[in-house]
């Protein structure tokens, strides 16, 4: 501006001049430019990471920096970004990704290099749908992962995991009854889908599909599920793919805030309630943080649309604490976490002898057991209680990365009570469980990530855990017996992202050891048995940004699972299912050659994700269901577990288009074609075609309430007609196709300087008499009817 004024005044002072004069004056104003930027030492930097409020890294957020050298850009894969050559003066940030609050900040730029950490923390304005927020780091990056955060899960308060996640496309539940959901990926379940609940690995008694993940997702700040082949990062098992709960990271700013959740449910007569408060200290305590939350709920008996179904209640209690402490790149956390339930199996599903069991398939339009509505719960129910302890350090090595070393200590008592206690008359023996385990389980776990240098950045880590399994009960034959697992693995990762691409591969090695005690009938002897697993397991990925709109993934990965002991020695009546489960000692380890590609497109009105997958699982392990067994004058339905090689081919699609500024349409789809290779047919237990389509009406502000919604949804599920005969033959067939209407509505309510947040839902609006094949209690009861709910959030 100087020279331009200076240029301005000598020109006409020596307009005569003013050829030479002007040629001169250039010289002398670029001689003086190159004087002041040397003398500024405009060789300055300032660079840095973009994380989320989990800490993981952003792909994807437009960084605008104003001041002497304004500058534009986006954080590249690894979430970094650099602004070079600039000189010392005032600076200002901003950073902005869909979904996650704007940040500014102001950077002092003086005689050195400047390295910022931004963690951007979740919009609570954007409410409606489910939002994926960039590329996390941790796993594997080329897989598909879609994340639930903020008022996506404040308006699902009280659902169960697998009911909150069951809004993904690609993610549906295998269902007991109407309190007892285990997610389910791709038609995956148990523990080939992993969960990570805090940065731990639960570990739970997974056996049978009425044993849902002991966990409360009202601790979650954000639930994220990578789909695919995720062992790598995550271990062994995890052949379908990860679920993520983190909790919010704890506030750096002194103070105390919280809120609270309230729902109410007409269907059951369900109440919840939820609430958090966290804060941080300052001064002499700078730097420390914590935070406490729990959950209370209770539901009586449930209804379908022509009755209760009798002895379905429960009640859970959960709570949590955290104390983390931050100062000069170190971090320090401790954490614990407590989860107790009690849950009601459905009356209707012990009903007396084969025959009878038979007659029950015939008589789902009225249950011969009592119905009324009662919050009590009888005998046929299952009793849990799930505690976590873990303390973990991470140390920032400067620009080479972080250092990360976590303890966990896991404790699982799952207590089971039949409704048949005929096997004695005691009193004392009737008060006891039918079945009783204890599952202690410590994991260690030393993870380095380093920063991009050069393009490249990964992890690599080393995992050890050890665990058994103890059972309880008394004067009984346990039904999964005595053991003990020893476990270790080390895995690297590496990335390189070089414009618009993105290549990423890993390996991973790991072994367990499984000591397994068992009791002979015959001999009234015990004795010990070993076994051994070990395996490789690799992924190669890429990402190509094909345009400003559009980007691809695709990845190749290799899994294994071991057999679980209850696959391997299970033998009697797993009472909360009403089956009789057989299992098989000689079963091998499943190996997993999972492919997928991933399809994104993005502009400012609409957004398309596709998922298009082949996994294909050699000696596969299903329970085939081989007829009915009758045990002390109960009929039950029996199955033994086998192995065949299947092949998983599938499709997800979601997408949202804003049609006007105030509506919204959104679909999702889930397709599945799954084949046992062995028998040349399809596969039992597999999720059918599912299709989610509604609309949503939405404003900014209506008079006081901001950001009013109306949606209305249809939820449409074919019938499941791919299987094998000769299996289901022995059960009765699959439900017909069935289509539900929900409605919800919600808004804020601004209460002074704090915030209320109301909804309002129907589910099964139009009250629809169906039965979901995912459903194992659907021989014996239609599913819900019509469920009216109220929910409430109030923060402070």
């Amino acid at each position: 501006m100087y020279c331009f004024t200076a240029n301005m005044i000598m020109l006409k002072s020596l307009k005569p001049f003013a050829g030479k004069a002007k040629g001169i004056i250039i010289i002398i104003c670029l001689s003086f430019l190159t004087t002041s930027l040397r003398a500024q030492n405009c060789s300055l930097e300032i660079s840095g990471i973009a994380t989320d409020e989990t800490q993981e890294p952003l792909a994807g957020v437009a960084v605008q920096l104003y001041g002497p050298a304004g500058k534009g850009g986006m954080t590249d894969m690894s979430g970094r970004f650099v602004f070079d050559h600039l000189c010392p003066g005032q600076y200002r940030m901003t950073f902005t990704i869909t979904g996650l609050k704007p940040l500014s900040k102001e950077v002092m730029l003086r005689d050195r290099d400047t390295v910022l950490r931004i963690a951007l923390q979740q919009d609570r304005k954007h409410l409606h749908e489910v939002t994926i927020t960039g590329k996390r780091i941790k796993g594997v990056s080329t897989l598909a992962s879609t994340t639930l955060s903020g008022d996506a899960l404040a308006k699902n308060q009280g659902k169960s995991l697998g009911q909150l996640l069951e809004q993904i496309s690609g993610v549906s539940v295998m269902q007991s009854g109407p309190t007892l959901y285990k997610p389910s990926i791709h038609g995956l379940t148990g523990n080939r889908v992993l969960l990570i609940n805090n940065g731990v690995r639960q570990e739970g008694q997974q056996w049978g599909e009425d044993h849902a993940p002991e966990l409360d997702p009202n601790s979650a700040g954000s639930v994220t599920v990578v789909k695919g082949a995720a062992s790598i990062r995550y271990g062994s098992d995890a052949i379908a793919g990860v679920v993520l709960m983190d909790p919010p990271s704890l506030p750096d700013s002194p103070g105390i805030a919280g809120d609270i959740g309230l729902e109410a449910a007409s269907n059951g007569r369900k109440g919840n309630v939820t609430g958090s408060m966290e804060g941080a200290f300052d001064k002499s305590l700078k730097g420390l943080a914590w935070r406490l939350q729990g959950t209370l709920q209770r539901a009586g008996n449930f209804q379908t649309p022509f009755y209760y179904l009798d002895n379905t209640g429960m009640a859970e209690g959960s709570y949590s604490a955290q104390l983390g402490y931050h100062v000069s790149g170190l971090e320090l956390n401790a954490s614990y976490s407590q989860y107790n339930s009690k849950i009601g199996i459905f009356a209707g599903s012990e009903v007396g002898d084969t025959t009878d069991l038979i007659q029950a398939y015939n008589n789902r339009d009225k249950p011969l057991v009592r119905d009324r509505f009662t919050y009590d719960i009888q005998r046929g129910y299952q009793q849990i209680n799930h505690e976590v302890m873990k303390v973990d350090a991470k140390y920032r090595l400067s620009d080479f990365g972080d250092l990360e070393l976590s303890y966990a200590r896991q404790k699982d008592l799952r207590q089971e009570y039949s409704s048949d206690i005929a096997y004695s008359s005691d009193p004392k023996v009737q008060n006891l469980p039918e079945d009783w385990f204890k599952l202690i389980t410590h994991s260690l776990d030393l993870v380095y990530d380093h920063h991009s240098a050069d393009g490249f950045s990964g992890s690599m880590g080393l995992s050890g855990e050890t665990k058994g399994n103890v059972y309880q009960g008394l004067g009984r034959i346990p039904l999964i017996p005595n053991y003990r697992d020893y476990g270790g693995g080390a895995f690297a990762i590496e990335r390189y992202g070089r414009g618009k691409w993105l290549l990423e591969g890993g390996l991973r090695y790991d072994y367990l050891w499984r000591q397994v005690y068992r009791y002979d009938i015959n001999t009234l002897n015990d004795y010990h048995s070993a076994y051994d697993y070990h395996n490789l397991t690799g992924t190669l990925g890429a990402t190509f940004d094909l345009s400003h709109h559009f980007t691809m993934d695709a990845n190749f990965g290799m899994g294994w699972r071991a057999p679980n002991p209850e696959e391997m020695f299970i033998n009697g009546v797993h009472a909360s299912a009403a089956q009789f489960v057989t299992g098989d000692s000689a079963l091998k380890s499943e190996r997993s050659y999972n492919t997928t590609l991933s399809l994104h497109y993005k502009s400012d009105k609409l957004k398309l994700d596709a998922d298009l997958y082949d996994n294909e699982i050699r000696n596969f392990i299903y329970a085939e269901p081989i007829g009915t067994r009758q045990i002390l004058g109960v009929g039950y339905h029996a199955f033994q577990y086998v192995q065949d090689d299947v092949r998983l081919l599938g499709a997800d699609i979601s997408g949202t288009w804003d049609v006007l500024p105030v509506l919204s349409l959104t679909s999702k789809t889930s397709l599945l074609r799954a084949t046992n290779r062995t028998r040349n047919g399809g596969l039992i237990n597999m999720p059918p075609a599912r299709f989610q389509n509604g609309l949503t009406l939405h404003r900014e502000s209506l008079g006081k309430l901001m950001q009013p919604y109306f949606t209305l949804q249809n939820v449409s599920v074919l019938r499941q007609g791919y299987i094998v005969p000769d299996q289901e033959q022995l059960l009765p067939p699959p439900p017909p196709a069935y289509s539900l209407w929900n409605v919800s509505m919600g808004a804020a309510l601004p209460v002074g300087k704090k915030q209320l947040d109301l909804s309002f839902a129907v589910e099964n609006l139009t009250n629809k008499v169906y039965s979901d094949y995912m459903n194992q209690f659907r021989y014996f009861a239609y599913d819900l009817g019509v469920n009216f709910i109220l929910r409430a959030r109030f923060s402070f």
